[in-house]
């Protein structure tokens, strides 16, 4: 997935140098206040940090974490076969512990992913700082701020993170090196089919359904309707919920951290998604989150009711000899 890349007509990095307006700075994030009302969960904007010489974004504060981390929260690769796919599906190269690996990034093709890391106290401490500074204005636009979590990637130059789409809302903070993000608009159906999306949240489609936004079909054609997202060490970029983006290192050696969270309309769109998935297994064509007050109620109440049978159902066959 290549492409000729233009920063001089790059409009989300002009408005990031032209803001002119005071901007909102909380802990250690800033963005304006304006561009964030106007841009929130509709299209990626620019934002800025100061997380560069943070002491706990540093390789050996990094390699410490990744040891203090339970195994099912660490992903890594010696190399690029297998990243950001589904771990069930590929056999990780992995010649080196994941500690060693980050501590080696320079040194060999390398993909690291820590995720959920406000499990840890010290980590929780920075993304509470982060996202409370979000929240601040976030609130005003999607409110119920809930589901905070962080994930840190360490990759070498040249490691690409596929095409895919997150359940979250986002914010790509650059720490070290630089990266392009290639991003399109959450809209966009053509890009990403409105069944993807429902299949995700029903728990439908091979493979394990923790996983099922990851690895989504990707055609050349896509990148024509592509926004191209440079970004380096002390800049960050919005992510809208559901937007799909795919994620190229540029430098020898890049360090990202991905803060993250869900509102209240954000789950109950999940909960319609989730019907949805199952309605489309009957041939039926369902209305859009949002596109109906009627079928949103519903679906959200009855995919709601589907779930919590399932999880007793579980428990029962847990119990019973």
């Amino acid at each position: 997935m290549t492409s000729a890349l233009n920063d001089t007509a790059n409009p989300f990095r002009e408005a990031l140098d032209s803001q002119i307006a005071p901007r909102a700075s909380v802990a250690r994030l800033s963005f304006d206040p304006l561009t964030f009302a106007q841009n929130f969960d509709k299209r990626p904007f620019y934002v800025e940090h100061d997380l560069a010489g943070h002491p706990l974004l540093q390789l050996p504060a990094i390699a410490a974490l990744s040891e203090r981390l339970p195994k099912n929260l660490l992903e890594w690769n010696s190399g690029q076969v297998g990243a950001f796919t589904q771990p069930e599906r590929e056999t990780p190269r992995r010649h080196l512990s994941c500690s060693e690996t980050v501590l080696r990034v320079g040194e060999q093709p390398t993909w690291v992913l820590l995720l959920q890391i406000e499990n840890d106290e010290r980590y929780k401490r920075l993304v509470d700082d982060l996202l409370d500074g979000v929240e601040s204005l976030s609130e005003r636009i999607r409110p119920g701020m809930w589901q905070r979590q962080a994930f840190l990637f360490v990759s070498s130059r040249a490691a690409f993170t596929p095409f895919h789409f997150d359940p979250e809302h986002n914010f790509l903070l650059q720490v070290r090196g630089h990266k392009t993000v290639y991003m399109w608009d959450p809209s966009n159906r053509f890009v990403l089919p409105a069944a993807a999306i429902d299949n995700y949240y029903a728990g439908l489609g091979s493979g394990d359904p923790r996983y099922a936004n990851r690895d989504q079909p990707y055609r050349e054609e896509f990148m024509a309707s592509a926004w191209h997202l440079p970004i380096k060490a002390g800049e960050g970029v919005h992510f809208p919920l559901h937007a799909p983006h795919a994620v190229k290192t540029e430098s020898d050696v890049s360090i990202s951290l991905s803060i993250t969270f869900r509102t209240r309309r954000s789950q109950s769109n999940a909960m319609v998604h989730g019907a949805n998935g199952h309605v489309r297994r009957l041939g039926v064509e369902p209305p859009l989150p949002g596109t109906s007050r009627l079928w949103d109620a519903a679906a959200s109440v009855g995919f709601r009711g589907v779930r919590k049978g399932f999880a007793l159902a579980k428990r029962l066959l847990r119990v019973v000899p």
